[in-house]
């Protein structure tokens, strides 16, 4: 599974760094109308969604899907796929952003009618690697390099106002109000991953070893002599990340590898953790905000 997690991950960090760049051309150019620019928003009607980035006007609202891809683009209609061809001739195939523009269109469309507000709602793929050549282009959705967004918005004809400047900006409230974040845990149910085929242990982040052993000095690492005092915190947050919402004193000790069930109960008493349910029974949460907001 290594190869897998490890290019889902390289894709993730690809999206988040294209994001970037389209945020940072809407930090250096402004249009001569009102507007508000939202990003990274997840909200649910019939179904959840996630978009990248929605331009609000009082005329319409455009929904942005950034691609950080670079190699040669193909849009394949017949199957709604992507296919990336890199520099070495290795095909990937790709969900086709148009399918994502499509559904988020959908759902957003969706969302405001709900809330009986009628708004003409359109999409366009946004490139974002400059090393990238597209051989055969989308033909359902504009598709433009990110360095064009203002151009490519300022020339969308503005007919009809839809809201009023104030009942845009109490929309875009309703949307920001609205927004649930994106909540990728546990990151072996998502990923298919087998919680027994993970290594386990607390972590020693000097010699990159699992197996620490609590002394009274704190985790002490057997291969280097490493000492560290919190290290069964960022083990018990591994737990949560990667297999469940909750745990309990007998996994605890399995998972940091304690030599007694009073071992577990103090590293877990000590971490101010949400419980519920009483001796044995007892179980841990960890607020989700609280592992959202922290780097891995």
């Amino acid at each position: 599974m290594k190869e897998l997690i490890h290019s889902k991950m390289h894709m993730a960090n690809a999206g988040i760094y294209g994001e970037v760049r389209v945020d940072e051309v809407f930090q250096k150019y402004s249009f001569p109308f009102e507007y508000v620019v939202l990003h990274d928003v997840s909200l649910e009607s019939n179904g959840k969604f996630q978009i990248d980035t929605v331009f609000l006007t009082q005329y319409f609202a455009v929904v942005l899907e950034s691609k950080n891809i670079g190699g040669k683009l193909r849009f394949k209609q017949n199957s709604f796929q992507l296919e990336r061809e890199n520099e070495n001739g290795k095909v990937d195939i790709y969900e086709s952003p148009e399918v994502q523009i499509e559904r988020n269109n959908y759902l957003l469309d969706e969302w405001l009618q709900l809330r009986g507000i009628k708004i003409p709602v359109d999409g366009v793929i946004v490139l974002t690697n400059s090393k990238v050549m597209v051989v055969e282009p989308s033909t359902k959705y504009p598709l433009i390099h990110h360095q064009t967004i203002p151009v490519f918005l300022r020339n969308i004809a503005r007919n009809k106002v839809c809201l009023e400047v104030n009942e845009m900006h109490k929309l875009a409230e309703k949307i920001v109000a609205s927004h649930r974040p994106y909540f990728p845990y546990p990151m072996c149910e998502r990923w298919g991953i087998n919680p027994n085929d993970l290594l386990t242990g607390v972590y020693c982040e000097k010699c990159e070893t699992h197996g620490m052993v609590k002394k009274k000095n704190g985790w002490n690492c057997l291969r280097c002599g490493h000492v560290d005092r919190l290290a069964h915190e960022k083990a018990v947050y591994e737990w949560f990340v990667l297999i469940g919402e909750s745990i309990n004193n007998r996994q605890c000790k399995r998972f940091l590898h304690l030599n007694s069930p009073q071992s577990a109960l103090r590293v877990l008493k000590s971490m101010n953790l949400i419980t519920s349910g009483n001796s044995k029974n007892t179980i841990y949460k960890w607020e989700w905000k609280e592992i959202a907001s922290r780097k891995t």
